[in-house]
């Protein structure tokens, strides 16, 4: 017969405690959490999550809970991540960098948008303007100026693929 079969309540308490803070510990374990910030020093987002997909220069790199710290150049594209209730949540974002530590992400960028405010067609006649410019700029403009139009660019493209999802 188990010790437990005619115990009474209070004999249970030891084994739902330890229940308890396995649940709480297990969390830990498979959650991150994520900031995402601005270049104006102003925090936007900060989510607990499970996964995050980066768009990187090598593509898009898929992170999970790790115990390697490192840093990662960002693109212009889109941000995904599981949250902890496993939503997907998509963010565009213009270039930026990635601070990624056991448990934690830090990503700041330029610019990031989370539903755009504009409409498809009025991104796309935006893009569409904007790559006319950088075509007159490819013939007469310094490459410092082209760099910033093609990240303009990459970066409504990404809000476009946002309004899309």
């Amino acid at each position: 017969m188990s010790r437990y079969s005619k115990g009474k309540k209070s004999d249970f308490l030891p084994l739902f405690s330890f229940i308890l803070i396995l649940k709480v510990f297990i969390k830990v374990l498979i959650t991150m959490k994520l900031k995402i910030a601005t270049t104006q020093n102003t925090t936007a987002y900060q989510w607990e999550i499970k996964e995050i997909w980066l768009p990187t220069e090598q593509g898009l790199l898929t992170v999970k809970q790790t115990n390697t710290p490192s840093v990662l150049k960002l693109i212009p594209g889109i941000v995904s991540f599981t949250d902890e209730k496993g939503s997907i949540q998509n963010i565009s974002i213009s270039k930026g960098i990635a601070l990624i530590s056991p448990n934690e992400i830090n990503i700041t960028v330029s610019t990031l948008t989370t539903s755009p405010l504009k409409k498809i067609t009025e991104l796309r006649n935006n893009q569409y303007l904007l790559e006319l410019k950088l075509a007159k700029l490819k013939n007469s403009g310094d490459i410092e100026s082209i760099n910033m139009l093609i990240d303009q660019i990459e970066k409504v493209k990404a809000d476009i693929l946002l309004a899309n999802s």
